[in-house]
């Protein structure tokens, strides 16, 4: 077995490489605490002009503490009339940074989110939270992290306002890329999916579109137990936080805004195929692109481009619930094997739909005669361009649904030792997967109607109850034990 040190190694590397294939974009992305304590600083390419500071990898963006940026914290600080405790730190974003906090009225452990002085005044997304989860009897709900608190904080840089809600244990993102295969167990994806299906659901009965759906914003939460450890018990486990000193280029002393030291997140994760079944309960994370699409009109989508609708490159009309449904679509083809439905390095625009277009078919024709690059792949019938003089850059092979459907998910379970889909569940998975990628949003599957596929009623909705099973038999049996 690997041990934490050389596991956290071998994470950083799988994931800087796999970063060139799939960008995350994500605001609140999580990071891997680093396996070594020894310096990692180097100058920057960057002329000192654009930035002062010797970059730090791994961390947020030095340059955004200032007036109106980040709030300089470090492990150890207290937050609202030392309630909560910074024990360490699980990760930032451009407009925040995020800590597992000590919360000492309820002797447990939270994230605390603190959000730059900039955007504290503009975010909607607490109130959003805190909307969605006022109905009480809505399937789906959970899906919502509940907001635990919420408080003010004033420092060098402004005023911040700082959310509470219970701590993750990682990303489905950062899960996968920690395991070998990028797999998880059939029952356990079997169970996320439907959970995810159920949340979106719900988040469209209560006129919200998310906005930014992917398997970085889905959140796999910490288990109970943690609150259990005390804090030396805690780094005991998992490592002791990990800082590096800020350093001017210059030399010269630190503006009173800037933290004389940052710190590199914590990683409270395992890998995807180590998730049980009943540990994988999801939270929807990042509620900052969500919108009601009856009260404000959207035509772009600011989510990871190859998980982007159609609609968003030929806007005829604003975005809707429908374009929820083609990222979900997108990323639950990813929770269910190892490999993203579409692939391409250097995701431009062009490349997404040649993408769409090699997978699903020609564009509508109101859309196919916009597209001013389409021959460079497809003859003017959808096909292949396989005219001499033009540049095939497929290399003559359509890799079609059936392709990436063999070479990403039945491959890499065969090889994984992990069972692979029957042909009775594939036909029921593939028949719900495209009716939510008609290239026409007005013709995708509403969230209600996935809910109520065969796929789900099968396969996702029986996993989710064996799942609910074991958990609750597992809290039983703790709980028997602890008396």
């Amino acid at each position: 077995m690997l041990s934490l040190q050389t596991f956290a190694r071998t994470h950083v590397r799988l994931k800087r490489c796999h970063t060139l294939i799939y960008r995350i974009a994500s605001v609140d992305k999580f990071h891997i605490r680093r396996a070594s304590t020894s310096s990692g600083t180097r100058t920057s390419d960057i002329t000192p002009e654009k930035s002062p500071y010797q970059l730090i990898e791994d961390v947020e963006d030095l340059d955004r503490y200032c007036p109106g940026g980040y709030h300089p914290l470090r492990v150890g600080d207290e937050l609202s009339d030392g309630r909560y405790q910074l024990v360490d730190k699980l990760g930032y974003g451009g407009y925040s940074t995020i800590w597992l906090a000590r919360d000492r009225r309820r002797s447990g452990y939270v994230a605390v989110k603190a959000i730059t002085a900039d955007a504290s005044g503009s975010t909607d997304e607490a109130s959003l939270i805190r909307s969605l989860r006022e109905p009480s009897d809505r399937l789906g709900k959970e899906i919502v992290p509940p907001l635990l608190d919420e408080f003010w904080v004033s420092g060098p840089n402004g005023k911040h306002r700082c959310v509470v809600t219970p701590p993750a244990r990682m990303s489905l993102f950062d899960a996968k890329e920690s395991s070998r295969f990028g797999l998880f167990q059939p029952k356990v994806a079997q169970s996320i999916i439907a959970q995810l299906i159920r949340g979106v659901a719900f988040l469209h009965s209560q006129d919200t579109v998310h906005g930014d759906i992917h398997l970085g914003n889905i959140l796999v939460q910490l288990p109970k137990a943690i609150d259990g450890l005390s804090t030396p018990e805690l780094y005991q486990r998992f490592g002791e936080p990990e800082s590096e000193a800020v350093v001017r280029i210059d030399g010269k002393a630190l503006p009173s805004g800037v933290p004389a030291q940052v710190f590199f997140a914590a990683w409270f994760g395992v890998r995807s195929d180590e998730i049980a079944l009943g540990e994988e309960k999801i939270i929807l994370n990042d509620f900052g692109e969500s919108f009601n699409p009856h009260k404000s009109s959207r035509y772009s989508s600011k989510t990871l481009p190859l998980l982007q609708p159609p609609e968003t490159r030929f806007p005829d009309e604003p975005l809707s619930f429908a374009s929820d449904i083609w990222t979900l679509a997108c990323t639950i083809w990813e929770i269910f094997g190892q490999r993203p439905l579409f692939e391409t390095f250097f995701p431009t625009r062009d490349r997404v739909t040649m993408e769409q277009v090699q997978v699903l078919g020609i564009l509508p024709p109101e859309w196919w005669g916009k597209w001013d690059r389409r021959l460079e792949w497809f003859a003017e019938d959808g096909e292949l361009n396989m005219k001499p003089g033009v540049p095939r850059r497929l290399d003559g092979v359509r890799r079609t649904w059936e392709m990436r459907f063999s070479h990403g998910i039945q491959e890499p379970r065969a090889e994984a030792g992990l069972q692979t889909v029957t042909d009775k569940e594939k036909r029921a998975f593939d028949s719900m997967l495209r009716s939510m990628l008609n290239f026409r949003p007005n013709e995708r599957a509403t969230a209600r109607q996935v809910l109520q596929s065969e796929w789900m009623n099968s396969w996702g909705l029986p996993a989710l109850e064996q799942s609910w099973s074991t958990s609750n038999s597992t809290m039983e049996q703790m709980q028997m034990t602890k008396d």
